[in-house]
């Protein structure tokens, strides 16, 4: 009973591993494409200027709303404190 209990959980353990991992059809396809995955670069690699464009313009709107935030951190328990 021991070991048929031991062999289910290795099973268990081997599956979860190899789903981790991600090997299969899914990297071997990504490989097969040039795509190392590895990195921002990779993906903008086969880009045109027009999605370079997009990107930029994402980025700057980005920093405007970083610029836009509070700097004071927020209080979730302000009103239920003692004021003294």
């Amino acid at each position: 009973m021991r070991l048929l209990i031991a062999s289910v959980v290795m099973v268990l353990l081997m599956a979860s591993a190899q789903a981790q991992v991600g090997g299969g059809n899914g990297a071997q396809n990504s490989q097969l494409q040039g795509a190392s995955g590895i990195g921002a670069a990779a993906g903008r690699a086969n880009q045109d200027p027009a999605g370079d464009q997009k990107v930029k313009a994402n980025d700057k709107a980005y920093n405007a709303v970083l610029k836009n935030l509070p700097d004071k951190q927020y209080d979730p328990w302000h009103g239920v404190r003692d004021k003294q």
